[in-house]
């Protein structure tokens, strides 16, 4: 045998052994990944389209910067004035922002940076609170690890300063009668029935934070004049530094507290007078007070009577004359023929001037609510009142001047209207 014929008989025993080796390797190997899935995806969060600026630094011509159009659904807005308002959200945990100067034509995004997380939108009034367009705050809760914080700003959400309240409880309201006073009331344990509250002040604009009363160590036995553990607080209000006002829900007639010293001290207020037409109630809904004219003497707060059996609410409206002293019941004749979702209390501009909608129907009333006249010109909104069948918040500014916010909760969808006419025809904003 020659010296090449044995190198060939070497070269093909090799390539057999090769072979081989591979074939077990590739028999051993495990079986390769599955393709993954498709993952549902929740539906799209659905608003409409906004055009956004860019805010000026001097702050005196919106139309300088440059606009762009954003795509958000609107959860929350409140009226500052017949031109300013605000409209919020949140998406992937961060809240959305947006202010108008000019009643809805362009916004700024005022926003909070994205790294402070928020695992539920804002409501006014209780996570969200404005004096004017330069003073804000806004009431991030605590979750996980982290704390109440709140965020405050004075030059209208250009930037944002934070602070700590000391408290991880819920906060139930928010209420500031001027850029530096202001009030936070929070609960913890609550049931149906009650809940233990806590009252914060700040004098220096929410830098800093101190408790001015607690019931958590409540003994009916002894003098005591917190808010009581029993009912469950719906709304907050302050007439000046000193006098003010705390709504509770009992589930029978709606009960007040009255504080005439910043809140460490309070007191029952007038009781609020048995109506017939809450006689049937199968739960009594309470509202929070609000006062219409900077003398604060003139006010109301909606009550709404609820019938489990129906699924219903019909609603009516205690008046207040001498700043809250004296509550004077007024049945407003408004009951809704269907289940129906829109069913939100009404709104009142003055102590004559209210609007309510019952069964896809605007009505207004110009004497307190005594008689409400349907306001039924209007084909845009009874089109978007059957297609958005939930009603998250109206609001009038003026006589003529009022904002709408309805939803597809399910579909996470919403529509932000406006009317420039008292109600008689509106346009989706």
């Amino acid at each position: 045998m020659t010296s090449r014929t044995a190198g060939l008989k070497t070269l093909r025993m090799f390539m057999m052994l090769f072979f081989l080796a591979w074939i077990v390797s590739a028999c051993s190997s495990p079986p390769p990944e599955p393709s993954p899935q498709p993952q549902p995806t929740e539906a799209p969060e659905e608003g409409q389209t906004i055009t956004l600026i860019t805010p000026p630094s001097n702050n005196t011509n919106n139309e300088s910067g440059p606009k762009y159009q954003v795509q958000t659904r609107i959860t929350g807005f409140h009226l500052l004035s017949e031109t300013v308002g605000m409209v919020w959200g949140v998406t992937k945990n961060e809240l959305r922002l947006y202010v108008t100067h000019d009643n809805g034509a362009t916004w700024a995004n005022i926003s909070p940076a994205p790294n402070v997380q928020f695992t539920s939108t804002p409501v006014y009034g209780k996570g969200i609170f404005f004096t004017d367009p330069n003073h804000g705050w806004i009431i991030r809760s605590a979750f996980g690890t982290t704390e109440n914080i709140v965020l405050r700003t004075t030059d209208g959400g250009k930037s944002w300063k934070i602070s700590s309240l000391g408290d991880d409880n819920d906060v139930t309201s928010v209420y500031f009668n001027s850029p530096t006073q202001g009030w936070l009331l929070t609960s913890s344990n609550a049931t149906s029935n009650k809940e233990n509250k806590a009252l914060y002040s700040t004098s220096d604009g929410g830098a800093t934070w101190e408790e001015v009363m607690q019931n958590e160590q409540y003994n009916p036995n002894l003098p005591n004049h917190s808010i009581p553990l029993t009912g469950v607080s719906t709304g907050m209000i302050f007439k000046n530094r000193v006098d003010g006002f705390v709504t509770l829900q009992t589930g029978a007639l709606p009960k007040i507290f009255m504080t005439k010293d910043g809140g460490q001290s309070w007191n029952p207020g007038p009781p609020f007078l048995l109506n017939e037409r809450l006689e049937g109630c199968d739960r009594v809904i309470t509202g929070k007070p609000e006062f219409f004219n900077d003398s604060k003497s003139n006010g109301w707060m909606d009550v709404g009577c609820h019938n489990d059996k129906e699924k219903k609410i019909t609603y009516h409206g205690y008046f207040t004359a001498n700043g809250g002293e004296n509550w004077k019941f007024t049945p407003f004749g408004l009951k809704s023929q269907t289940e129906g979702n829109h069913q939100i209390a009404p709104t009142f501009l003055n102590s004559q001037f209210g609007w309510a909608i019952i069964d896809n129907t605007l009505y207004h009333t110009v004497n307190q609510g005594n008689t409400w006249l349907p306001l039924t010109e209007g084909s845009v909104l009874q089109s978007k009142l059957v297609e958005y069948p939930e009603a998250v918040k109206m609001q009038f500014i003026s006589s003529e001047l009022g904002w709408l916010l309805l939803e597809k909760k399910e579909q996470k969808r919403s529509l932000l209207l406006q009317t420039t006419n008292g109600g008689i025809s509106w346009r989706v904003m």
